[in-house]
């Protein structure tokens, strides 16, 4: 398959507020599903790749702490008085929405977790650091132009994802390789 030259952000609507009832993959799975692409295709595909917003994750993982603590995260659409700490093991996260996104979907998309490296909210298994930041950072932009959006789908990029048996996590590499 030659990789297309195009790439296709979307900030996906509907997603609704995570509580600590939730599981990541069951609270975004509905929305990716119903996800309308500007080509008019519609879900995911394998290949792509779901960008996350660290405090959604946070949030699922019962990460709530009263917001004069240090190292949290913006308090935005939270009680007053209470703000979020990022995850704890965010690529145990990553290999865990994965899954669940692979049950659902029939094919496990790349996962990023927004944030940087030294905030622990990359995935460090996806793709070089370079790439995975870049992602990110157009996600943010995503996010931030539209802030109810804490999730971003990004297709045209299938042809750098490779499965990786050793832990079954898909890895972003070039010509096959893992990284």
């Amino acid at each position: 398959m030659i990789p297309h030259s195009s790439l296709l952000a979307v900030a996906v609507p509907g997603i609704p507020q995570a509580t600590m009832r939730d599981t990541v993959p069951a609270l975004i799975a509905p929305a990716l599903n119903a996800l309308v692409w500007p080509d008019r295709a519609v879900g995911l595909r394998n290949g792509d790749i779901v960008v996350i917003a660290r405090k959604l994750v946070a949030i699922c993982e019962g990460r709530l702490v009263p917001a004069a603590t240090e190292g949290v995260l913006s308090a935005g659409h939270l009680p007053p008085g209470i703000a979020v700490l990022p995850p704890v093991d965010p690529l145990a996260s990553a290999r865990a929405i994965r899954r669940g996104l692979d049950a659902r979907f029939g094919g496990r998309p790349g996962v990023i977790i927004t944030g940087d490296v030294a905030a622990a909210g990359v995935d460090p298994h996806v793709g070089t650091s370079p790439l995975r930041e870049s992602l990110a950072g157009m996600a943010d932009v995503l996010m931030n132009a539209y802030p109810d959006h804490p999730v971003v789908a990004i297709r045209g990029l299938g042809h750098l994802l490779t499965y990786e048996d050793q832990d079954g996590i898909f890895v972003l590499g070039r010509s096959g390789q893992s990284v």
